[in-house]
């Protein structure tokens, strides 16, 4: 059952016709974009966005253009990061801004596809789903192509359902089709069951009696022949040359049940056990609301369900982390959050009618009360937080499940000085750190910003002590990131107020086979950095602390 009509609805809780739904749509959009903008510019690069990065560094687009690679990078967003490095240098902005661009349209058209299918009380309940979901603002801020091919995929069905239903611009809706879909494939291959849903769910509809078959065959090659095309030559050339880069990630892993109840805090943004249980009765009430509002719904289903027997049947690896299901099963959290919202919805209407508005409002806005209290949001927005993306954050959001934050407490070394800092001014001035780990499980740059209340950012060694590093790019006119700093250049310390230089001494963590040296690779910069910036001001067993201004002063003497 949809939401009752509009009119009727707003009658029910005395909404004037002045634009109230539209105004509050407007707000709730507002505190989306502001959660996704949240400190964006000082996000520090890390983990898997450095896969594509690694390839504008070191590889030509011969080269990257021709593989899916050992480690998974978007095709089309490292060629995108490649062009951008030749034509004005990359940065962190330059690298996301269409993960962002994607996250606010997301923002703002799926709560008004929902306002004129289902209803204004779903659509408002949906967009505050929207907006305050941790994962779609992660995925909103991340250089990975999962933000990107939410939208680009149900962009797709809804061009589909345009062109097939439609007898207007149906050329126009078979063309944007084709290139939302195949771009979506591109930019990530499991997208392929997501995009390709709408023809099945078309072929289904074939079976019933007096179909018109011959006609809507015609029609289906219309709109499915230009999109067959260009995503083969899109994908096929990679898939050709280098096909052990797929097969070779295949046959790994499974999800398992803890994997799903993980899942479930991940896509509703909570690690409340009764929040997550209420949503998700709220969401088997809403069903009805979205199976009725037309067939998108149907076949983003239907794309998420075989997507799902797909991964059963390739086991990809590492798919039994809950982060990992999530962002392959990613356009499943819009249908899971559009049926809470539309439970939420029915539910008011039903309360409404016997308690009144003010209980009907309480029941419409339940899902957001029982979602926002101990929100993740909570711990990455955070003042000064440069690690938002970070693993310690993300990775799951069970509180006793916080593995890698505990694992890297105690395995870590943490000098005492980082809470001397905590007490003085630190509004402009900046930390930099060496040796950078991309890999955020053995970099405690969270923990250090938040003893010191100063930011904190990647020194690079390139240059200075080492010729290469993954993690590091090479200082050139190509790569301009904002939230690293090269030692080697006084000038770019300057620039970004460098404070302070800290080093990181090597240290051994326990291994399956025995203890395991962190950082001995660089042990080497040590006096590389004493001869850059002079004597260090602090140093015990853990790091090695100096002061860069202090040595432009003395070679100003």
């Amino acid at each position: 059952m949809s939401d009752v009509p509009i009119a009727t609805a707003e009658r029910t809780l005395k909404v004037s016709r002045g634009g109230t739904p539209l105004v509050t749509l407007i707000s709730v959009f507002l505190l989306g974009l502001w959660l996704r903008l949240d400190q964006f510019l000082m996000q520090v690069l890390t983990d898997d966005e450095w896969h594509a990065l690694h390839q504008a560094i070191f590889n030509t687009p011969r080269q990257f253009l021709l593989s899916f690679g050992t480690a998974d990078y978007s095709i089309p967003l490292t060629l995108l990061y490649w062009c951008e490095a030749q034509w004005f240098g990359l940065s962190e902005l330059a690298m996301r801004w269409p993960m962002m661009a994607a996250g606010v349209a997301v923002l703002v058209l799926f709560p008004l596809w929902a306002y004129r299918h289902i209803g204004w009380r779903t659509a408002l309940v949906f967009a505050a789903l929207l907006a305050v979901s941790p994962m779609l603002i992660y995925y909103s801020r991340n250089a990975r192509p999962y933000g990107l091919t939410i939208f680009l995929g149900y962009l797709a069905h809804f061009l589909f359902w345009r062109y097939w239903l439609n007898e207007r611009r149906r050329a126009l809706a078979a063309t944007g089709y084709a290139v939302c879909a195949s771009f979506s494939v591109w930019l990530h291959l499991l997208t392929l069951p997501f995009v390709a849903a709408p023809f099945l769910l078309v072929a289904i509809d074939f079976l019933r009696p007096g179909a018109r078959r011959r006609e809507s065959f015609r029609k289906l090659l219309g709109v499915g022949l230009p999109a067959a095309a260009l995503t083969l030559v899109m994908v096929l050339p990679p898939m050709l040359a280098d096909p052990a880069a797929l097969t070779g990630k295949s046959g790994a892993d499974l999800p398992t049940l803890d994997t799903w109840i993980g899942l479930g805090h991940l896509w509703l943004g909570t690690p409340l056990v009764p929040s997550v249980v209420a949503s998700l009765l709220l969401g088997v009430f809403g069903l009805p609301g979205i199976w009725n509002a037309g067939p998108l719904p149907k076949g983003a289903l239907l794309g998420v369900a075989i997507t799902l027997i797909l991964i059963y049947i390739a086991q990809p690896a590492w798919i039994h982390n809950p982060l990992t299901l999530g962002r392959y099963l990613l356009p499943g959290i819009v249908l899971l959050l559009l049926a809470v919202a539309a439970g939420a919805a029915r539910a008011s209407v039903a309360v409404g009618s016997s308690l009144g508005n003010v209980a009907a409002i309480v029941v419409l806005l339940l899902p957001v009360a029982v979602l926002l209290p101990k929100t993740p949001l909570s711990q990455t927005m955070t003042r000064p937080n440069s690690y938002s993306l970070h693993s310690m954050y993300q990775f799951d959001y069970r509180e006793d499940r916080a593995a890698i934050r505990d694992k890297m407490a105690t395995t870590i070394p943490l000098s005492p000085w980082w809470r001397t800092l905590a007490d003085s001014p630190a509004e402009t001035m900046t930390i930099a750190v060496a040796p950078y780990s991309y890999f955020s499980p053995r970099w405690d740059a969270p923990r250090w910003e938040a003893l010191s209340h100063r930011r904190v950012i990647p020194g690079f060694v390139t240059g200075l002590c080492a010729e290469r590093r993954d993690g590091e790019t090479p200082r050139d006119g190509r790569f301009a990131l904002r939230n690293a700093v090269h030692l080697v250049d006084s000038n770019d310390l300057r620039r970004k107020n460098v404070e302070f230089v800290v080093f990181q001494k090597p240290y051994q963590v326990a291994g399956p086979e025995g203890p395991i040296s962190i950082g001995q690779e660089t042990a080497n910069c040590l006096p590389a950095l004493a001869a850059q910036f002079g004597k260090a001001i602090f140093e015990d067993d853990k790091i090695s602390v100096f002061r860069p201004h202090l040595a432009a002063a003395h070679d100003q003497q």
